[in-house]
């Protein structure tokens, strides 16, 4: 139960931190316009951080590379564990619920990857079958689950290499982690229902539509959703029984396409392209052309 004296954190504000930690995250997606979730990377000396209830949930990856004592205080329970290098090898994350009163201390440097997620995500990717006053998380520490390490991992990449260009596949790992979290760590198990049979012939062609008219842009996939009248969850599913491939995957393939065709004109360059077919940087245009073709841009060009 929060005291008078438990700060109350908003960590969808980029300063949220700034006043808990001695040191500000390392890399943030708050310029990337990510929508129901934002990550931080901290590398943080030893340090108490005071009572506090988080807005958001939160789902952390530590990485240590010498042994942490910590000490977790919450619900009137002190529990003492270690941070250990193989932690990280062992896919190990912890869980910390929206209005959660705890604190913690660590008695060495550590760094972590946090990913916050407001709690509306976690009913609104499958609304069709969740009862949004019936979902409430768990708090789980030092527990091992490679698909939320996966996904947090995924998370950083996306921000690291296409950070401001990065909405519609962050979105997509938000689906599969609140869909993971909502079968795995809640006070109820909830049923999420599958699907079969894709998208009807209308709406998918209203999407692929839509997708090949926007490849330059940071498409949205909950935007597509909305306009589908469906949940993110269950658009994702169906898409992909369609296509054979996640949105995420089909959006790149249709950007690399184009780009094909527009290699085949000298006069635009590899950057300029880049930024047309809605890649971030040259680089991460060349990593994906060259994961889907084999060969970069530049020899693409000269065949």
């Amino acid at each position: 139960m929060p005291t008078d004296k438990t700060l109350t954190v908003d960590y969808f504000q980029s300063n949220s931190t700034s006043q808990l930690l001695p040191s500000l995250p390392i890399l943030t997606s708050y310029q990337s316009k990510w929508q129901g979730i934002q990550l931080a990377c901290h590398r943080q000396p030893a340090w108490e951080i005071p009572e506090l209830s988080g807005s958001q949930h939160i789902v952390v990856v530590p990485i240590v590379f010498n042994t942490v004592q910590v000490e977790f205080w919450s619900e009137r329970r002190l529990q003492n564990f270690q941070y250990r290098p193989d932690d990280y090898a062992n896919r190990c994350i912890e869980v910390f619920p929206a209005n959660l009163p705890y604190k913690v201390s660590w008695n060495q440097e550590v760094e972590f990857i946090h990913c916050y997620l407001e709690p509306t995500v976690l009913a609104n990717v499958a609304h069709e079958t969740v009862d949004p006053d019936q979902v409430e998380l768990l708090l789980e520490l030092q527990r091992s689950d490679a698909l939320i390490h996966s996904l947090c991992l995924a998370l950083r990449t996306a921000l690291t290499d296409d950070g401001l260009n990065s909405c519609f596949y962050a979105e997509s790992l938000t689906v599969a982690l609140s869909a993971h979290l909502l079968r795995h760590y809640t006070t109820r198990k909830h049923h999420i229902q599958e699907y079969s049979g894709g998208l009807p012939k209308n709406k998918l062609q209203q999407v692929i539509d839509y997708i090949n008219e926007h490849l330059g842009e940071d498409l949205s996939l909950a935007t597509i959703a909305t306009n589908l009248e469906m949940s993110q969850y269950y658009f994702w599913h169906l898409f992909k029984q369609s296509i054979g491939m996640t949105p995420h995957k089909y959006l790149i393939q249709q950007r690399v396409e184009r780009a094909k065709e527009l290699l085949k004109q000298p006069k635009i360059t590899i950057t300029e392209i880049a930024l047309e077919c809605g890649f971030t940087h040259q680089s991460h245009f060349a990593k994906q052309f060259k994961r889907l073709t084999g060969i970069t841009p530049g020899q693409f060009r000269k065949k």
